[in-house]
């Protein structure tokens, strides 16, 4: 069974409402992302990780302002789609370049953080839409 729809749909659902609760509070996009100074604390990054993950970040962080752009503007939902899926193709790609600066250690506990985002956007959605289960 090819779960690459369902893949999407759900990475696409966390992408918008992640990209929603920014605009929706006015908060920056800064927090679709763990903070760098949080995340260098938690993973204990040295000094030299954490100059080169600082432009890897930057890059990141208005890869997603682009996109929120992009699907705001986006007219049909195979151009959403097409936004969506570029952009988690990005957060991929910003994942291995964020790994291939850390540790085993530091990348484990990087996977952990990431799914803790997730989980955080999943509950966003299911607030949102006020279909959280009882």
């Amino acid at each position: 069974m090819n779960h690459l729809p369902n893949r999407l749909f759900i990475s696409a659902a966390v992408l918008v409402a992640i990209l929603a609760s920014a605009a929706v509070s006015g908060a920056p996009m800064l927090d679709t992302l763990p903070p760098l100074s949080s995340l260098s604390s938690r993973l204990e990054l040295t000094p030299e990780q954490e100059s080169k993950l600082a432009p890897l970040f930057d890059k990141r962080i208005s890869q997603l302002r682009e996109a929120k752009s992009r699907l705001e503007q986006a007219t049909s939902r195979q151009q959403k789609r097409d936004v969506l899926r570029e952009a988690e193709s990005g957060g991929d790609e910003f994942s291995r370049q964020v790994e291939s600066v850390l540790t085993p250690s530091q990348q484990h506990e990087w996977r952990d953080i990431r799914k803790e985002f997730r989980e955080q956007a999943k509950q966003r959605i299911e607030d949102a839409s006020g279909s959280r289960k009882p």
